[in-house]
């Protein structure tokens, strides 16, 4: 027998700010509708073909921030978009991976990215 549970998964990420402090912030798993919206917006990335299949990503420009924005808080504040989009490559990079796993996505990335390559 499987055992679920309704608790959300939840782990603090800390930040160095560019004045050297720490900040930590909490990395939460969507609930399903959350997540299923943010597939749609996902899905409007993808460039189709003219026989209709999927031909690989049409725009990266905030693929990583709009995941992150999506289950990252401050609080009980969702950090903007904007806010981490201006952080370093490798931070968000790593900060996505994490998202992603813990929202179970990395199949639905791996699928429209390996179509870019």
């Amino acid at each position: 027998m499987k055992t679920y549970s309704l608790k959300k998964n939840e782990v603090d990420i800390t930040i160095e700010t560019l004045e050297g402090k720490t900040e930590v912030l909490c990395l939460r798993e969507m609930s399903a509708a959350k997540r299923d919206q943010y597939l749609d917006r996902l899905t409007k990335r993808i460039k189709i073909g003219p026989d209709g299949s999927s031909q690989g990503v049409a725009k990266f420009d905030g693929l990583q921030a709009d995941l992150i924005s999506s289950c990252l808080h401050r609080g009980e504040t969702l950090v903007s978009v904007a806010e981490v989009q201006a952080w370093p490559a490798a931070v968000v990079a790593g900060i996505f991976k994490d998202a992603q796993e813990m929202n179970k996505l990395g199949q639905e990335h791996a699928e429209a990215l390996e179509k870019n390559e």
